[in-house]
């Protein structure tokens, strides 16, 4: 019987506090594609994550690090274990619900293969256009005030600017991935899926979606978080002035950082006038900055590992 090559895919999920999680989604794996290798990936979680990725199969291929090493870095653990010549990563926080396998089989035999997102329930198209860095500002200062309880507006993939793929479930063939160098060890969370798409543009590798594989997300998150969730916002705002100093080189990134901090302020002081009202949200958001700006200024944790050393000097340069 003609093999639908299935079995040339390592799955590889980085874990860190997954436990609700994780084990639905390997379970999802090991039910859609019974014969792809599961390689997991985890980011010195504190919680049960690792019994639970043990409970859910007993032939996962677990890899311990010693600390949290950032997702892209972990992916990169992953790609060089796997045993499979086509990688999907996975977030834990998503099942894979459907597998055509014909028109999988197609795709795995696609070279190049370049950077494929699979469907994603309620996404359609996962491809996002690349934007100007005037409205990546717009998104991480005005767009802080909106709840976190609403779901963020869609962006339609219209096709008049280039393409980037996100990182929560992705397709690639393990030989380009590594060869054009994974994921850029210099982010720590964010932007890393913006800037792999970058380098296979600039490969002319195609960036595309797929229907052979669709996933959704789950109840649950991939990762515990602070309350006030400020270290993803650091890292985000991070991560962003990274991207454009690799890209855009070191006056748009400065100028994007002065802009950004300037409006974080603005933005602070307002609601901490509105707090005094009183307003319980508004209060909320004045902790918000302020904790932001006090992990930018000087926490321990932003400066570990050698996480976006540019954009951090950048920012600091910039208080």
């Amino acid at each position: 019987m003609e093999s639908d090559g299935t079995e040339l895919i390592s799955a590889v999920i980085v874990t860190y506090d997954s436990a609700e999680c994780v084990g639905r989604c390997i379970a999802s794996i090991r039910q859609a594609l019974p014969d792809a290798e599961v390689v997991v990936v985890d980011n010195a979680s504190r919680d049960e994550t690792i019994r639970a990725v043990q409970d859910a199969a007993h032939d996962v291929q677990l890899v311990q690090n010693s600390a949290n090493i950032g997702f892209g870095r972990a992916c990169n653990i992953g790609a060089r274990a796997a045993r499979g010549s086509h990688l999907l990563f996975v977030n834990p926080d998503v099942v894979v619900t459907e597998v055509d396998r014909l028109k999988l089989g197609r795709v795995l035999a696609s070279r190049p293969l370049g950077l494929v997102a699979p469907a994603l329930e309620g996404e359609g198209d996962r491809r996002r256009a690349e934007s100007w860095w005037s409205r990546e500002y717009l998104f991480l200062t005005f767009a802080t005030l909106r709840p976190h309880q609403l779901p963020a507006r869609r962006r339609i993939f219209r096709g008049n600017r280039p393409a980037w793929v996100s990182g929560a479930m992705l397709f690639a063939l393990r030989d380009e991935f590594l060869g054009i160098g994974g994921f850029d060890a210099r982010f720590f969370l964010y932007y890393e899926d913006r800037d792999l798409s970058h380098r296979y543009r600039d490969a002319r590798m195609p960036i595309r979606t797929i229907d052979a594989i669709r996933g959704r997300h789950i109840g649950g998150t991939s990762s515990a978080s602070d309350g006030l969730r400020t270290e993803p916002m650091a890292w985000s705002l991070l991560g962003w002035i990274e991207y454009l100093f690799i890209h855009e080189g070191e006056h748009t990134a400065r100028r994007a950082a002065r802009a950004t901090l300037a409006t974080l302020r603005c933005l602070r002081y307002a609601t901490r006038l509105l707090a005094t009202l009183p307003w319980p949200r508004a209060e909320r958001k004045a902790r918000q900055l302020d904790e932001l700006f006090r992990l930018l200024a000087r926490d321990a944790s932003i400066d570990q590992a050698d996480f976006c050393v540019d954009a951090l000097r950048i920012i600091r340069g910039s208080a």
